[in-house]
């Protein structure tokens, strides 16, 4: 009998285990809310198949409507998501205010072998006041763009510095060609040198210092009046039909713009024929030891503070932004190193470029990447198109316009919380 109840005692304790093992394995996933732009709907749908633990309920947003969604639904405690791509930097800055505190801060949790991974300053962006708040997406770094049949028909040769792209302006321009459009690049053009224009303060929690007094904004803003001056640089965008008719006639042999200008403005706008697009390395000044490119986009991810699952919201935001076969079809340039040289390979056997090295330039041009460019709570780009390009239009020069500007930037920085140096 004590041997009976004992087996049975093993058996209803097997059975109970056996349940629990079963539960465990047949557990909900968890869900998690996403909000995403159209393009990265098929990278979240890939984390979604490829993770039973995890259920994505996808949204697909307005990017232009990010903030304002998120800042009502938090005030009415409804419709916020877990994670959400974001793609303009800026975003992440205006979602970390006392006001709109949204960000979950990512420190250590995330690997930091996989940080290490990244491009340098890739994540410039995402640290806010010290914390890992977002994870970047792609880098949009700035890099010289040219025609390779026609600058070799002209004889010319593909500039280094920007003292050779000055002189190249004014060699062509007597020609009847372009250098293309200053005024989307114009901050890419003006921190060249290191202008001190909104740069963070290390150290100092919402401070910046903007300075545009010195010889090094002085200097660029020269160049790009004379350029003007000179017709070697228009006084409109680079997507105003006259720029556009000037690139399809043939008459802008080289241009700077940022690493998706190729794909999306030069081939799609532009419409540039194949075998005939390369790139180039950043331009440098003189008396620099090497380039120092700005930026023009480049989306990143980020999660909710208050979200019921805060590490499987960090494995998402670091499996869109680091899996390797994810990226690998991305649609710009990787900010994940190893990703990228997956990407690239592809855009390597592209006959549409020119050149076999456009993609080894565009990932040695990464290690160039300005570490200012950082996500503010307010649009640097806003208030040079107010001030700066309204200017040029008038006539009136971009050294003249500096003071305007400074005093705009001084302002708006100060509206939006921060100590300005």
């Amino acid at each position: 009998m004590s041997f009976l109840k004992s087996s049975l005692v093993a058996l209803a304790g097997a059975m109970t285990l056996g349940v629990l093992a079963h539960g465990a394995l047949a557990a909900d996933p968890v869900t998690l809310n996403v909000w995403s732009d159209p393009v990265r709907l098929t990278m979240f749908n890939l984390y979604d198949k490829t993770h039973d633990n995890v259920k994505l309920n996808v949204t697909t947003i307005d990017p232009a409507g990010l903030v304002a969604k998120i800042q009502l639904g938090m005030q009415s405690k409804s419709e916020v998501p877990d994670v959400i791509f974001m793609n303009d930097i800026g975003y992440a800055a205006q979602l970390s205010t006392r006001r709109s505190n949204y960000l979950l801060d990512l420190t250590g949790k995330v690997p930091q072998a996989t940080l290490d991974e990244f491009y340098p300053n890739a994540n410039s962006p995402c640290y806010i006041n010290g914390k890992l708040l977002c994870m970047r997406n792609d880098i949009a770094h700035d890099v010289v763009w040219y025609d390779k049949p026609l600058m070799e028909s002209l004889g010319a040769k593909v500039p280094r510095t920007w003292e050779e792209y000055q002189a190249l302006g004014d060699e062509l321009a007597a020609k009847g060609y372009s250098l293309g459009s200053p005024m989307v690049p114009f901050e890419a053009f003006l921190v060249s040198d290191g202008c001190d224009m909104v740069m963070p303060v290390e150290g100092k929690n919402d401070t910046v210092k903007i300075d545009l007094t010195t010889d090094k904004c002085l200097k660029p803003a020269r160049m790009i009046d004379h350029m003007i001056a000179a017709g070697s640089l228009t006084k409109v965008g680079p997507f105003d039909p006259a720029v556009v008719a000037l690139v399809k006639a043939g008459k802008v042999p080289l241009m700077i713009g940022p690493t998706w200008f190729g794909e999306y403005v030069i081939k799609a706008t532009y419409e540039m024929a194949p075998g005939k697009l390369a790139v180039a390395l950043p331009l440098k000044w003189d008396d620099q030891t090497q380039p120092l490119t700005w930026s023009w986009g480049g989306g990143v991810y980020g999660g909710w503070k208050d979200t019921a699952h805060p590490a499987e919201v960090a494995d998402l935001i670091t499996w869109m932004s680091s899996d390797v076969a994810n990226q690998t079809t991305a649609v710009t340039l990787p900010a994940h190193k190893p990703s990228a040289i997956a990407w690239g390979a592809r855009l390597k056997t592209d006959a549409y470029y020119g050149s076999p090295e456009v993609f080894d330039m565009q990932v040695k041009a990464a290690e160039y990447s300005h570490p200012g460019y950082v996500s503010l709570r307010f649009s640097v780009e806003d208030a040079i198109v107010k001030i700066v390009s309204a200017n040029i239009a008038k006539g009136v020069t971009v050294e003249a316009s500096l003071p305007a500007l400074q005093t705009e930037l001084v302002n708006l920085a100060k509206l939006n919380g921060y100590t300005v140096e």
